[in-house]
């Protein structure tokens, strides 16, 4: 029993980084999710805001390559263990004769491949409609399915055929027993380097994966000697993404279908959606994560196909159609009350700021909903699918807000470092945002909010966009001053002064800046 276990672990442990090479192989070149990565997402959709923010923490600062690493070193040691169970399984008798697994050990591997395969397609349904070559949302998922049974049949030969071959034997009839000695040797011999070569392939793979890590996840707009661009270059456009490595989308593959509960389901290619009826619009997006004063927020021109043009182009939606879910390529879902999206004009865009989608913004395409955080704006679009019902994505799931986005506005200028001398006027200018309820009134304190000035605002580039707000102000005598802002909706309510954090429901409070007048 000892000689089988220790060599069952061996065994277990070469399959498994088999499997894992096969994994990576499959995800680096075809696009196919490891089960490592199903993992995570099914994992995150099953815990609180709370306790991903503590995973966050926990984490840095690589919060998504570390879990991912730790449930890749589980796998395998689960893997590993898993050489006890088939040895307890087929229970050969040792020593044993020959190096052909019998019909009960391959009968006991394909068990231990079909029931794995099953296991991951239940556990992971949701999860595996994702492809991150772009390949269409059932396509995804039958390649998903196809890819863990790759993996896990890889596992199941390898232990087999592992575990049969480091097993002890009875010499052969007529063999000398030196030539016995060493071929024994070398089967277990070629068993570790089977698992040596097997660790360094998947080393490798893991190092290709993350040479296109996503280190701009989090990067805010850019913000040069305090002043804004009324257009955010792409470049410096505030980006947010879940993803270690984004999707590289093969625009050959990737297909973007419209269904559910539509007069007419129709599949477009990308140049079949480009002859659809278009719009260019300036919208602003805002990241739930943006705190008063913040950068996640940046204001593009997209252009693109309005969702109420692809409807109409279907014949319109059925009578139960309530909401509206978009599906990505990397799995990514959101799913919104239909009138609602439609009040606001949602658009389907393929271009940003006059070029094509660059890749970390979505290409091919993305959605912008006016008046919704920015991770309710999902990028690298593969389905859109009217339903009667909401359907649950990664962030609803673990609490997050998801209704219309918190009136917003911010000094750009003065700072708190501005050299500022009584008598001297001081231009004031800033920013103030409230999605597609635009902005009535911008209104600034010098005095911590005891009394407040209008300021006049520039014209909006869209009614989807930021505003931007001027003042001058000229303080009478040195002293410090609390600055304040506050702003006005296009419904005439007024921004809350109320502090509120970002998490889990977006932040609320007037931008403050303290401010020294010598």
């Amino acid at each position: 029993m000892l000689f089988s276990a220790l060599w069952a672990l061996i065994a277990g442990l070469a399959a498994s980084l088999c499997a894992a090479l096969v994994m990576g192989l499959l995800r680096v070149f075809a696009g196919i999710p490891a089960p490592v990565e199903l993992f995570g997402d099914y994992t995150l959709k099953h815990i609180t805001v709370d306790t991903f923010i503590h995973l966050l923490a926990t984490f840095a600062p690589n919060p998504k390559t570390t879990p991912l690493g730790l449930a890749l070193l589980g796998m395998i040691g689960i893997g590993t263990a898993l050489g006890w169970l088939y040895a307890l399984l087929v229970w050969i008798k040792l020593p044993t004769r020959g190096y052909r697994p019998g019909r009960r050990e391959w009968l006991v591997a394909l068990a231990f491949a079909l029931v794995m395969t099953l296991a991951a397609v239940i556990l992971f349904w949701v999860e595996l409609p994702q492809n991150f070559q772009g390949w269409p949302f059932e396509a995804s998922r039958n390649l998903s399915i196809l890819g863990l049974l790759c993996d896990f049949v890889v596992y199941a030969v390898v232990l087999c055929l592992g575990y049969r071959a480091l097993l002890p034997k009875y010499p052969a009839p007529n063999t000398d027993r030196v030539v016995a000695q060493r071929r024994q040797l070398l089967a277990r011999g070629g068993v570790v380097a089977l698992g040596v070569g097997a660790g360094l392939g998947t080393f490798g793979t893991v190092q290709k994966y993350l040479s296109n890590y996503t280190a701009y996840d989090g990067m805010k707009t850019a913000f040069p000697d305090h002043v804004d661009h009324p257009i955010t270059p792409n470049n410096e456009h505030y980006v947010v993404t879940q993803n270690p490595v984004d999707p590289s989308v093969d625009i050959g593959l990737w297909r973007l279908e419209v269904g559910g509960l539509i007069n007419k389901a129709v599949t477009y290619n990308y140049e079949e959606l480009q002859k659809l009826p278009s719009v260019a619009r300036a919208i602003t997006l805002e990241c739930i994560a943006n705190g008063p004063g913040g950068h996640l927020m940046g204001n593009a021109v997209w252009h693109g196909v309005p969702l109420r043009t692809l409807i109409a182009q279907q014949g319109g939606t059925q009578a139960g159609a309530k909401y509206v879910a978009f599906y990505s390529v990397d799995g990514y879902t959101v799913s919104l009350p239909l009138q609602e999206v439609l009040e606001a004009d949602a658009l389907l865009a393929w271009n940003m700021n006059g070029v094509e989608l660059p890749q970390r913004h979505g290409y091919p395409l993305r959605v912008l909903i006016p008046g919704r955080y920015g991770e309710e704006n999902p990028k690298w679009l593969t389905r859109v699918e009217f339903v009667s019902d909401f359907v649950p994505g990664l962030y609803s799931s673990q609490g997050w807000y998801n209704g219309t986005l918190h009136t917003t506005s911010r000094f750009n200028q003065p700072y708190t470092e501005s050299v500022i001398h009584a008598g001297q006027r001081v231009p004031m200018v800033g920013i103030a945002f409230a999605g597609n309820r635009g902005i009535k009134r911008v209104e600034v304190s010098v005095d911590g909010g005891n009394t407040w000035k209008d300021a006049t605002l520039d014209p909006p580039l869209s009614k989807d966009s930021w505003v931007f707000w001027r003042m001058d102000w000229q303080p009478a005598t040195a002293g410090t001053y609390t600055l304040a802002v506050r702003a006005t909706d296009g419904t005439g309510d007024v921004q809350t002064g109320r502090k509120q954090g970002t998490v889990p429901n977006g932040s609320t409070g007037y931008h403050e800046v303290m401010v020294t007048v010598k």
